[in-house]
């Protein structure tokens, strides 16, 4: 948006004071100015001819025949290259002069003339410019080599100022090109980072229930397992196993089945807090993580789980729930804590074909044992 609020001179830096750098370094002096500017009235007749003799030459090759195109756009060229041709003797080079050079470097870049071609023409159009200069310069009283010696320095003047616009729109092309780049590589980072966290979350979670799968279950029990270890502080794990599902299956179908643990597994989510975690372990069995909870902290949640679960499901299913858990000072390892859970549940399990109840028993600490029953449905 800014570069629409400036010229090209602006935009590319060159001011008066680089205007008349350039001019000092090809020895462009104000002599040189007046000696064009005191051609202008002899040369002005001869200019449709120059114009008419370059383009003849130029249509005669196949690149700048295919860049022109048409004979309503050769027309205007010639228009614009005999404004060009006299713009050369008007003995004003300023900031304005600059500014239309720039406009023309940037327009033959646009339209695809490479550097060469554009050369190769503008030396054509000089050697034209230089034929009548040598042929008519004498007639009034002036040295055609001092004119032809302006000359060619204002060409060189204005070759550079063509040149810079190419370069200067070569780096834009090389700067959009690498931004389109960098977006494209931002963005397939981003397709590849979501891709690997789709798959990577499939392979942590069961496709039926949402849950972590049992790989989930060990990798992140054992980071809470070390934190709570390096912190010191109290980790519960429920192991849960569903009675009575084989039943279901057999009597109602697999559906059924899928219901029943979906069931179970909306029943869970609700009651866990984010830092807690449930996995399906494997078959009806499923596992709750705790991390910074007391064993006797489990108890409630053991009664929320069993009433929700109680809820969602038509059918007599009952829950077998044991307890285990890591305290200060136990010297117990991830796989004892794992063991010791699922001791319990079998504990539990056992009460619950007796009983056809739900039944929780939890690991006891310094001899306390909780054991709860919950009437039959």
């Amino acid at each position: 948006m800014q570069q629409l609020q400036q010229t090209l001179s602006e935009q590319m830096r060159i001011n008066d004071h680089e205007i008349e750098r350039r001019k000092v370094l090809l020895n462009f002096i104000d002599e040189d100015a007046d000696t064009l500017k005191h051609c202008l009235k002899w040369v002005e007749p001869f200019v449709d001819a120059i114009v008419a003799r370059f383009y003849v030459a130029q249509t005669q090759l196949p690149e700048i025949s295919l860049v022109i195109g048409d004979k309503e756009t050769l027309s205007r060229l010639h228009v614009s290259m005999a404004k060009y041709t006299l713009e050369l003797f008007s003995g004003l080079y300023d900031q304005a002069y600059v500014d239309k050079r720039l406009r023309i470097g940037k327009i033959h870049h646009r339209i695809g003339v490479s550097p060469k071609l554009y050369l190769s023409g503008i030396n054509q159009l000089q050697l034209l410019i230089e034929e009548v200069i040598a042929e008519q310069a004498h007639l009034y009283n002036q040295s055609s080599q001092d004119i032809t010696l302006s000359l060619r320095k204002l060409f060189y003047f204005d070759n550079q100022l063509v040149f810079d616009t190419y370069i200067a729109s070569l780096q834009i092309e090389v700067e959009s090109a690498n931004q389109q780049l960098e977006l494209y590589a931002h963005n397939l980072e981003n397709v590849v980072a979501k891709r690997t966290a789709e798959l990577t979350d499939l392979s942590m979670k069961d496709a039926l229930t949402g849950l972590y799968n049992q790989r989930a279950f060990y990798e992140l029990l054992e980071k809470s397992f070390n934190i709570t270890e390096r912190c010191q502080q109290h980790l519960t794990l429920l192991y849960i196993d569903i009675n009575f599902f084989k039943e279901v299956n057999d009597t109602h179908g697999h559906k059924a089945g899928d219901e029943v643990l979906v069931g179970f597994a909306q029943s869970a989510t609700q009651i866990i807090r984010k830092m807690d975690f449930v996995s399906r372990y494997g078959g009806d069995e499923f596992c709750i993580v705790l991390p910074n909870t007391k064993i006797e902290e489990a108890k409630n949640l053991c009664l929320r789980l069993i009433e929700l679960f109680d809820k969602s499901s038509e059918h007599p299913v009952t829950l077998s729930i044991g307890g285990a858990s890591l305290y200060p000072g136990a010297k117990l390892s991830m796989d004892k804590l794992i063991i010791a859970a699922d001791n319990k549940m079998y504990q539990a399990k056992q009460i619950c074909h007796e009983t056809r109840q739900h039944h929780f028993e939890l690991m006891p600490r310094d001899e306390l044992n909780v054991t709860r029953m919950v009437n039959n449905k």
